[in-house]
């Protein structure tokens, strides 16, 4: 990993771990890190192996864990309170959803029990690094230059090759249609989304084939938002005149400088090529995500494919590191 991309990536857990009793905040550790805070915790995740909320729920429930061994002159509530639970009530329930006991039975000993049964129980929580391990990145004073890179990911269960290219994309006007809830693994939702936004789109001759271009924008990480919360828009790239219609909104994607990862996949290898761009790729990369929306670009149509395979380029904003 790049030495500046994993100093900066330290300075984040430095500071969750020295300030875990107090209020923490998205916003705030990816102002220390000097990270987007759009996509800090994409890179966090991929970096750390699990999500921001999740790693700083786990420092503290073991904090919290080793209070209430070491030292009984504390009260639980107190530890619930100074760990920044925000009622004795949910800090033991996330206690006995981690530790399968409650506060009070570990006080009482029963950590004995559990230290027996999970001999070495940080093992559950390391890092994750299938992604960064398992990428292997073409490098070379020619890759920098072209700002250009092929890449490859090997796992037990997949292996994928892709290309990543540096560009300059501009300004897109799109018309979309939003959804809010679960997505992941749902083709048919996809095709109801761009079934309904097409039946709009042809009509007004919006739609032009080879020009066109058919991309979801992805607006929440499911790593930070609820399942039921989640919000994509399924787009077409519109003439900026174009006037909304009904559920049919309108938006500018900004212009700038894009990481663009191109891919061939199986409907199952989506999360497979959106964790070894972010865990593998862009690490090494010199780049660092920018402000702005992430989105998959479409560029064929699965069905008339002879392989079946879903042919698309994920779009990252990017800056220098």
């Amino acid at each position: 990993m790049n030495p500046d991309y994993l100093a900066r990536l330290n300075r984040a857990i430095d500071y969750i771990n020295e300030h875990i009793e107090e209020p923490l905040d998205l916003e705030t550790i990816a102002r220390v890190a000097a990270f987007s805070k759009y996509h800090f915790h994409r890179v966090f995740s991929a970096a750390v192996g699990e999500p921001l909320g999740s790693y700083v729920q786990r420092l503290r429930l073991e904090r919290a864990a080793a209070l209430t061994a070491d030292d009984r002159r504390e009260s639980i509530t107190d530890i619930a309170y100074r760990l920044n639970f925000s009622s004795p009530a949910v800090f033991s329930r996330a206690f006995r959803d981690y530790f399968g006991m409650s506060p009070s039975q570990w006080r009482r000993g029963d950590w004995r029990e559990y230290r027996r049964t999970h001999k070495l129980q940080s093992n559950r929580y390391q890092p994750v690094d299938s992604y960064r391990d398992t990428t292997r990145v073409s490098f070379g004073y020619g890759s920098f230059i072209k700002r250009q890179w092929q890449v490859s990911l090997k796992t037990l269960q997949n292996r994928l090759e892709y290309s990543v290219e540096i560009r300059d994309i501009p300004e897109k006007t799109v018309a979309y249609l939003r959804h809010t809830g679960p997505y992941a693994g749902d083709e048919q939702l996809f095709e109801r989304l761009f079934f309904t936004l097409m039946k709009w789109a042809v009509p007004r001759d919006l739609y032009i084939p080879g020009q066109t271009e058919l991309l979801t924008l992805y607006h929440d990480s499911p790593e930070i938002t609820e399942e039921h919360k989640l919000r994509i828009s399924v787009c077409i790239t519109v003439p900026a005149d174009t006037q909304p219609e009904g559920e049919i909104g309108l938006m500018r994607l900004p212009g700038g400088r894009y990481a663009v990862a191109s891919f061939a996949l199986g409907p199952q290898d989506y999360g497979d090529a959106w964790n070894s761009l972010f865990g593998g790729w862009l690490p090494e990369s010199g780049y660092q995500c920018s402000e702005g929306p992430c989105y998959e670009l479409y560029l064929n149509e699965p069905s008339e494919d002879s392989e079946g395979l879903h042919r698309l380029a994920i779009h990252l904003p990017v800056e220098p590191l």
